[in-house]
């Protein structure tokens, strides 16, 4: 009887919850365009940021024919060969 009532307390939750993001308010919208909308705009930043980061960490760096260069865990700089496909590390 207990796992009956947890069951019907998690549906009536979903439920609650799935009628307060779709009901609409007075311009049109929904909680759920509001979130969604957040949500892009946080992945955005997101994206910005981490370009930002690889041009301060690794600003243009090319291999010995124009490679993109990469970064391991161990902060090494390598460009991949594509004959052999063997990992060749630079200097810099």
């Amino acid at each position: 009887m207990k796992d009956l009532v947890k069951i019907i307390a998690i549906i009536a939750g979903a439920v609650g919850a799935a009628a307060l993001l779709t009901r609409k308010r007075a311009d049109g919208s929904t909680m759920y365009d509001m979130l969604s909308g957040k949500g892009k705009e946080f992945g955005d930043k997101i994206v910005r940021y981490s370009a930002e980061l690889k041009d301060r960490m690794m600003p243009d760096i090319k291999g010995s024919a124009d490679e993109n260069v990469f970064s391991n865990t161990y902060h090494r700089k390598y460009y991949m060969d594509d004959t052999n496909n063997n990992r060749i590390y630079t200097d810099s």
